[in-house]
């Protein structure tokens, strides 16, 4: 028997394919950035919405791009950076559709060879501590929104206000599209899903199993362990340890304060929407802050823990460096609000 004779594709075909492959895998990508929330899932219809415009040759880029950025500020997560990944993969899919056209693909300098030149050439602006200096929230309030500073700080928000530089309609759509928060009712369900479980639960069973045997006597096929964070925890660990993100013995016991920043922040933003009254906003993270308190002793415990928790999100190391320059910033900066405020209050 002979197998059919597939036709082999055109290079406008080739490109398309590549094309396809890139926004899926970006879809896949952002999915995975949001763990697992409950209520948490990808709006429907958004990689086929992507890929219609695409198709039509009149993508409405300035929609596309208000939604990608509002969602991944929501998780935290640089819409710069992601902006940054998308023009490397046009790059790269305009590249390799070039080599199709003129018989070079896979001879030479190799499209993934001009890609990776290109992500080289992005510099690193560093992080930046933004103040409003309105005078409007007190002592105890600055205290409060402190232990929301590192989200404040990736966002490229103010550190002392409760102000927001997205629209109100954006912070809606955000909300309800990636936490399924629209009112009180969802936004206190999310608060409490983030104070009792969030995604520190599982990984603090780990941490507490190393503690008590030693990291270097877990096994591999523990490691292996789908079903646990053990993996994930043993790895971000091992990276904070070598590249010095945690000094020898103050390793965290906990990864709550990944899950307290967020908190905070949600806090913030469900007042913003109009979910809570301001007094409601204030106890939200007054309870972030008191559980903060039954953790750690100092904002570089609540730093480091941040960290660990960061990067065992969903097992990236490079996402623990991110929250270490964070912490570092905040830890250093005369302009910190973890300068400015005591751990404690006072």
């Amino acid at each position: 028997m002979t197998k059919e004779k597939s036709n082999p594709q055109s290079p406008e075909e080739m490109a398309k394919t590549a094309q396809e492959a890139a926004v899926k895998s970006a879809m896949e990508q952002a999915q995975a950035m949001f763990g697992n929330i409950p209520g948490f899932q990808m709006p429907g219809g958004m990689q086929e919405q992507i890929m219609t415009q695409m198709g039509s040759g009149v993508p409405d880029m300035a929609e596309i791009q208000a939604q990608q950025e509002a969602m991944l500020k929501a998780a935290g997560v640089d819409p710069a950076v992601v902006a940054q990944a998308g023009m490397q993969n046009m790059a790269f899919a305009q590249q390799m559709m070039q080599e199709a056209m003129d018989g070079t693909l896979g001879k030479g300098l190799s499209s993934s060879d001009a890609m990776a030149q290109m992500m080289e050439a992005f510099g690193d602006d560093g992080w930046t501590i933004n103040r409003s200096e309105t005078g409007k929230l007190d002592a105890e309030q600055l205290r409060l929104l402190a232990f929301g500073a590192p989200m404040l700080v990736y966002n490229d928000e103010k550190v002392d206000s409760l102000a927001d530089d997205e629209d109100v309609e954006t912070i809606k759509c955000t909300l309800k599209d990636w936490w399924n928060v629209t009112d009180r009712e969802s936004t206190l369900d999310i608060v409490k899903w983030l104070l009792e479980e969030g995604h520190h639960a599982e990984a603090d069973e780990a941490l507490a199993e190393i503690h008590k045997r030693r990291i270097e006597n877990i096994s591999q096929e523990e490691r292996c362990d789908e079903e646990s964070k053990m993996g994930d925890v043993c790895l971000i660990m091992e990276s904070m340890l070598e590249n010095g993100w945690c000094p020898k013995g103050q390793m965290p016991d906990s990864v709550i304060a990944w899950d307290l920043v967020r908190v905070v922040n949600l806090g913030r933003w469900a007042y913003l929407c109009g979910y809570v009254n301001e007094d409601e906003m204030w106890q939200i993270m007054q309870v972030a802050a008191d559980i903060a308190l039954e953790h750690f002793s100092s904002w570089e415990e609540y730093g480091r823990s941040f960290i660990m928790g960061r990067g065992v999100w969903h097992g990236e190391p490079v996402d623990s460096e991110t929250a270490y320059e964070i912490v570092e910033l905040l830890l250093k900066s005369e302009e910190s609000p973890w300068k400015q405020s005591s751990f404690r209050a006072k």
